[in-house]
């Protein structure tokens, strides 16, 4: 149980981390939809999402509905594993 939340919680964070800076052209030069794009990306921390500023002025999201999946189902499995803990736990002291 301590293994599978570890690395629900580290690939929680991975994904987290990687769709908030998704939108950043200095961490992904070229590879970043914003690239090359006169407005400054934008970076969200939760829920994790980057966007780019179109000419029309909107902000719309790089990330899809798939990558956001991901980090809802790894942030909710390893919620999961510590509420599951927790039960564990005090099942064994009864």
């Amino acid at each position: 149980m301590l293994i599978v939340f570890l690395l629900a919680g580290w690939l929680t964070v991975f994904v987290g981390w990687t769709l908030s800076q998704r939108a950043q052209p200095g961490l992904f030069p070229e590879t970043s939809p914003c690239y090359g794009m006169r407005g400054t990306p934008v970076s969200q921390y939760f829920p994790p999402d980057s966007f780019c500023r179109h000419a029309d002025g909107e902000l719309r999201t790089v990330n899809g509905p798939n990558a956001k999946l991901v980090f809802w189902t790894t942030a909710n499995t390893t919620l999961a594993m510590a509420i599951a803990a927790a039960f564990a736990r005090r099942r064994q002291r009864t």
